[in-house]
């Protein structure tokens, strides 16, 4: 191995569930995870913006994520079935991690690894890389990490005491070589290669998911070298009185499904974004709230953005003062998401979502007004 992928290697690996209420993941935290996307938080937006659930660009196609060629990182021997990577009970929470696809049926194939069948990290076959997260409140002081590994390293050892066989699974025709487990969130944990090849360092610091869990609940913290599906698309854009205009931006990758909402005023272009949890079609939906305003409310408006089930065919928004409006969706890279907008001083009381017999599936009050919370249908 020469220096410089020595280097690589080295930089890369050391570099919800239903009911959770944090808020969005900050600024700061999506700046660390280095990702292309560009979140500011700006001033507060003035202006009467009209509840707006049209989404204007609808796509046509879906995005087609370039992926990597499977026979570059295909391993040797028998795959698990069910692509469980590991599973186990920690502090009295059975858990199970497993590599599958995220999109809705009929769609894209998207790969992923997933806690519970929930919470996912898209991410591709290639060795050297791995991952962290802390589920937050569903399963309090718990971490889960995977180290993609290559084929004729057979383990790891954590922490000095826990033997980790690395298995084959496969997902969306890709296989993948991988070692997961869980860990205290007391500390990062301490990750030790089983017989190491040469050049390969002896023990691996993985990145930690954060000092604060309930601010990152449910996303993953990849090192530098991981990729997996990359799209971004306006969800939803529109201008009201005045010529103001306003555009909900999502982008979906290693990050979480990261959401940009934009509007202009008499004060100029304003700007919030936050990214929440990556869900499954079986999955709880997350639902964000980003104020222009914050941290003021009543100074601007709040764009909202759902990753809706694929059994969902309609989504109406309650309005506080008593109007309502049913939302558009449409599909990005095989997943399907609504958006619209609240105008400050109104909020928004409730979401109801429909089946294709027109039939209510599930309601809820509980939303947030910055910040996400996740909700089953």
């Amino acid at each position: 191995m020469s220096e410089s992928e020595d280097r690589k290697l080295r930089r890369a690996l050391y570099g919800t569930l239903q009911s959770v209420h944090p808020p969005a993941a900050p600024l700061e935290a999506i700046v660390r995870r280095g990702k292309a996307i560009r979140l500011r938080r700006a001033g507060a937006a003035t202006g009467a913006v009209a509840l707006a659930a049209i989404v204007v660009a609808t796509t046509a196609a879906l995005h087609a994520s370039p992926r990597p060629a499977a026979s570059a990182t295909v391993p040797l021997g028998p795959v698990v079935p069910g692509g469980v990577i590991a599973h186990g009970t920690t502090d009295g929470h059975a858990w199970r991690l497993a590599a599958q696809n995220i999109a809705d049926p009929g769609y894209t194939c998207v790969p992923a690894i997933t806690i519970d069948g929930t919470d996912a990290d898209p991410v591709y076959p290639e060795p050297y890389t791995s991952a962290t997260v802390a589920p937050g409140l569903a399963l309090p002081g718990i971490g889960f990490a995977f180290v993609q590994l290559p084929v004729d390293i057979n383990g790891v050892v954590v922490d000095g005491t826990q033997n980790v066989t690395a298995v084959n699974v496969a997902a969306c025709g890709l296989r993948y070589h991988v070692a997961g487990f869980a860990y205290s969130l007391t500390k990062p944990p301490q990750v030790r290669v089983a017989n190491p090849p040469p050049n390969w360092p002896h023990v691996l610091t993985m990145p930690s998911p954060g000092t604060q869990p309930a601010s990152t609940a449910g996303l993953w913290v990849n090192s530098a070298a991981a990729h997996g599906a990359s799209a971004s698309e306006n969800l939803a854009s529109g201008t009201v009185s005045g010529g103001q205009g306003w555009t909900i931006t999502l982008r979906f990758g290693t990050a979480g499904d990261c959401y940009q909402f934009e509007g202009t005023s008499s004060f100029g272009n304003t700007q919030m974004g936050g990214c929440g949890p990556v869900s499954t079609p079986d999955g709880p939906e997350t639902i964000m709230a980003l104020p222009l305003g914050f941290p003021n409310p009543g100074t601007g408006a709040t764009g909202y953005a759902v990753q809706v089930s694929p059994v969902v065919t309609a989504l109406k928004a309650t309005l506080s003062n008593g109007s309502s409006e049913m939302a558009k969706w449409c599909l990005v890279d095989g997943r399907k998401y609504a958006a619209f907008v609240v105008p400050n001083p109104v909020g928004l009381s409730r979401l109801t979502w429909f089946d294709a017999a027109g039939k209510v599936i599930a309601s809820t009050a509980g939303l947030p007004k910055a910040g996400y919370v996740q909700f089953k249908p």
